[in-house]
């Protein structure tokens, strides 16, 4: 079965870095980011327009291309997580994650037996449409390399990660922080002190527990800081970030050279 080279990363003590995709929806795309060297794509539904259908062909090029595709699901109910493991994507993000109860139950909806209850397709994208031959071995792999990275993005969840962190069976943790600074009564100041208070709670319950920690990193200077500090979980940019950094410094160049 297929592996997920994430988890050796994080067994070595390294960071794993990736991208998020949240506008562009050629196939063509993961291929292009498996070129760049990076080692995870972020497939947004939650906050995107992307259909299954979409996301499905997005994870089987990733998949072939060598980039590791995790889909942030855009719903809470059994089928938002196992529809998109079912179509190829090799981790998920988990929105919210507020209780150890919670993650529990997605972990039963996502796990096949022992470790859960996840619907058994013996062939299919996420086996790479070759058909299970030993299913009892080889649903213990699946469930060993399919990511689960759980968000933290209220207070609830916060005063509850020590617990959340305990449960088998989660591999990381990230940060939201545009839905926790705004839980927090400071949208969109991640420099307050009730954020870096939270940061710093997380990142430290997170070491206690030996499980990897990370956020969104948007520039060089303040990633190569993070990475100083330990974060072993980083998404850099997005899509559209990257596009619109691109060609509005581009533009401006261009019209300054020409004096306009």
């Amino acid at each position: 079965m297929r592996t997920n080279p994430l988890k050796a990363l994080w067994q070595a003590g390294k960071p794993a870095f990736g991208t998020w995709a949240t506008l562009v929806h050629h196939p063509r795309f993961m291929k292009l980011l498996a070129v760049t060297g990076l080692d995870f794509v972020l497939i947004e539904m939650e906050h995107s327009d992307f259909t299954i259908s979409e996301v499905g062909t997005l994870c089987l090029v990733a998949r072939e291309a060598g980039i590791v595709p995790i889909v942030r699901p855009a719903g809470m109910q059994p089928h938002d997580y196992t529809r998109p493991l079912d179509a190829g994507a090799m981790g998920l993000l988990l929105p919210n994650v507020e209780t150890a109860e919670q993650l529990e139950s997605i972990l039963r909806a996502t796990k096949y037996h022992p470790r859960g209850e996840r619907i058994l397709n013996m062939r299919g994208p996420h086996t790479d449409y070759v058909r299970l031959t030993r299913p009892l071995e080889q649903i213990q792999a699946m469930n060993e390399h399919t990511l689960t990275v759980a968000m933290m993005e209220s207070q609830r969840g916060l005063d509850n990660l020590d617990a959340i962190c305990g449960v088998p069976g989660l591999d990381a943790v990230m940060i939201g922080p545009d839905d926790l600074s705004q839980a927090l009564g400071v949208p969109g100041d991640m420099k307050h002190a009730r954020m870096v208070e939270a940061t710093e709670h997380v990142i430290a319950t997170c070491q206690r527990h030996d499980v990897p920690w990370g956020f969104s990193c948007q520039d060089a200077a303040s990633a190569a800081e993070w990475i100083a500090r330990g974060i072993r979980w980083m998404p850099y940019a997005n899509d559209a970030a990257a596009l619109f950094n691109t060609f509005s410094s581009a533009a401006q160049e261009l019209k300054r050279a020409a004096g306009r």
